[in-house]
């Protein structure tokens, strides 16, 4: 694929082309730029001309006078450490090995990359979701922020399709509904805490994230009802439909973690907490480069979340890895 050829279509076609704005940056996901680029049947060097000419077109796309490419290149932030109902991000352990290590080639390369239009944010603690949330959240007016990655629906501030150059705002807890994408069947598009909250119910596959395993009969007969109400309905698997069902005509953080609240009580008991801060930890799209992101967003609808003895071990486990990442890097 020749990406020099979009790259000068794309300065030259109405479609595409916005006017440049002053100030604005782009926030983009170049995790997704690697992938997109690593085609194994050319040479690595040829795949890195064709990602420089890609970013070059999705900075024009989006109208922005620079781009700071955000990577992953080492530690999850914790999340791997943390999780106990699933294995964080397990399934992609199927992935071509030959792809994946050109990615990575692809990566530093880019890691080492510098011009006045593009600046590298390379992550070796944490993941470029996080990076790229939080240097959106640190000047949410010129900012711009594009990835192909649905977790970062949840991000406030201004948004660029990939595919289209649709801009668009992002504010507060957002929407979540089913639309029409040229797909088989509509698929669920969420914008802002709404897309946390039905998450934390539903979980997200990509991740190998579970969210809430099962829904209590109880809350099943209240949200999804039978024709004839059954008063011994038994727990069901949780899962998208009914996190669609349970937040329906929610409008806020409150009403949602309220509920959201109430579905882990029913499954966990006193763990509920615990487990709700889990989710949150392994889903949440961090505003700041603390660890304890997460945190401060659940305490501002609710009260008492803390990482438990079990989590803080895991995170002292992560602070060790960091520090080990470290020295590597200073050899």
């Amino acid at each position: 694929m020749d990406f020099g050829a979009i790259g000068k279509a794309a300065s030259k076609s109405d479609s595409l082309n916005r006017p440049v704005v002053a100030g604005r940056v782009l926030q983009f996901d170049a995790d997704f730029g690697c992938y997109n680029c690593a085609h194994l049947e050319d040479s690595v060097q040829s795949n890195f001309k064709n990602l420089k000419a890609h970013i070059e077109s999705k900075r024009i796309l989006a109208g922005a006078e620079k781009t700071n490419c955000h990577i992953s290149l080492g530690l999850k932030g914790g999340r791997t450490e943390i999780a106990t109902v699933k294995p964080y991000q397990a399934q992609r352990h199927g992935v071509n090995l030959e792809v994946k290590a050109r990615v990575a080639e692809l990566r530093c390369l880019l890691a080492n990359y510098s011009t006045d239009k593009v600046t590298p944010i390379a992550n070796l603690y944490t993941e470029a979701d996080d990076s790229l949330t939080a240097y959106q959240m640190a000047d949410l007016e010129n900012s711009v922020l594009m990835s192909g990655d649905k977790d970062l629906w949840m991000a406030m501030g201004w948004h660029c399709d990939a595919s289209t150059g649709r801009m668009y705002k992002v504010t507060g807890y957002g929407k979540t509904e089913y639309r029409e994408v040229g797909n088989v069947k509509p698929k669920l598009v969420g914008e802002g805490t709404s897309w946390f909250w039905h998450q934390i119910l539903m979980g997200d596959t990509a991740d190998n994230i579970a969210g809430l395993p099962k829904l209590s009969g109880k809350l099943m007969n209240k949200y999804v009802p039978t024709k004839k109400f059954n008063p011994k309905r038994k727990a069901g698997q949780c899962g998208e439909a009914k996190a669609v069902a349970m937040l329906k005509d929610v409008k806020s953080d409150g009403e949602a973690h309220a509920r959201v609240m109430d579905a882990y009580f029913q499954f966990y008991g006193s763990n509920y907490k615990e487990m709700i801060v889990e989710q949150a930890f392994l889903l949440w799209m961090r505003r700041t480069p603390a660890v304890d992101d997460c945190l401060k967003f659940l305490n501002e609808t609710g009260k008492g979340y803390v990482f438990s003895p079990r989590q803080k071990a895991a995170l002292k486990k992560f602070k060790q890895l960091c520090l080990v990442q470290h020295s590597i890097g200073d050899k």
